[in-house]
């Protein structure tokens, strides 16, 4: 496990590739689950310093894609993160791609997600409104 810019980060092995973990460096006690679909990654220490933890599975192909979102859903809990609905996103050529997953979840009806676009911003903003709503 290596340590960027106070941030815990980790490679996680999977059959369509290798994924990065990324964990906030200011922890809640279950932050929230981010699916993160980028080329290279790129922006995923931006989303874990909102208060997330990452995983950062760079722009596999759909069907490895899909296998990240399904193992992601079963462990949050090993992750440390909420077990709540995983919130998919991505910047670039991974927004098509997010968005193609949450698709594939919501028809199966399973695992839960939420989509959220607009890139690091998007997902700031949505992390700063759900945190505003569980303190109010």
């Amino acid at each position: 496990m290596a340590e960027r810019a106070g941030q815990r980060v980790a490679e996680l092995r999977m059959r369509g590739g290798v994924a990065r973990v990324h964990w906030p460096s200011a922890r809640r006690a279950a932050p929230p689950l981010v699916l993160w679909f980028a080329p290279g990654g790129a922006g995923a220490e931006r989303v874990a310093a909102c208060g997330a933890v990452v995983i950062a599975a760079g722009v596999p192909a759909f069907p490895a894609a899909r296998a990240v979102l399904e193992w992601a859903a079963a462990h949050p809990r090993s992750l440390g993160a909420d077990p709540g609905p995983v919130v998919v996103a991505g910047d670039g050529p991974g927004a098509e791609l997010a968005a193609r997953v949450a698709e594939y979840a919501r028809e199966q009806g399973w695992p839960p997600v939420r989509e959220v676009g607009g890139g690091p911003g998007g997902i700031a903003a949505h992390l700063e409104g759900a945190k505003r709503s569980v303190e109010e």
